[in-house]
């Protein structure tokens, strides 16, 4: 063996490759989240839907409708990381456009509850059609098989993430 060629141990080697993979994946995901928060994307698929919502409106909606509604206010802040007085206006909004609903907590009068309506219900199914629907197109080239795979690993980052990241994770 020549003194300028170094053998890598098959240990280090595993290493690098791993490290390489996560940077890969790292770019991958930054990518990805620039595309998916792009104004012009939102904008098309609630065109697509037939609903006109900024984003924090939809996430909103999205949260009333997945993790179930009449949860507290400040619950819902909580769960959309952000502070209480923003979701208050944006809630009062989504009420007067008659897509949420809400009341005084009949075990805490100081509290209010968030209900989304059959509406509210109805324009985030149709945003979250018109996404899937965005998807399969984009996908169109893709096999069930390779679908179904990066369905498998994305949901295991997923999962994954929601540990918390990595302080939780090391």
């Amino acid at each position: 063996m020549s003194a300028t060629k170094i053998a890598t141990s098959p240990k280090k080697r595993s290493k690098a490759q791993a490290r390489q993979g996560t940077a890969e994946i790292s770019d991958a995901l930054l990518a990805i989240g620039r595309a998916m928060t792009q104004p012009k994307m939102h904008q098309s698929i609630c065109r697509r839907a037939g609903v006109d919502l900024d984003r924090s409106s939809v996430a909103i909606l999205y949260k009333l409708a997945m993790e179930g509604d009449d949860i507290h206010l400040t619950v819902l802040a909580d769960r959309l990381a952000t502070d209480s007085p923003a979701v208050t206006r944006k809630v009062q909004h989504l009420e007067r456009l008659g897509l949420v609903s809400r009341r005084r907590d009949e075990m805490d009068a100081r509290a209010m509850k968030i209900s989304i309506t059959d509406q509210g219900r109805r324009d985030i199914e149709g945003i979250l059609a018109a996404r899937l629907e965005f998807f399969d197109v984009l996908l169109t080239s893709w096999s069930p098989e390779d679908r179904l795979e990066f369905a498998r690993l994305l949901a295991l980052f997923a999962a994954t993430m929601q540990i918390g990241g990595p302080s939780d994770v090391a």
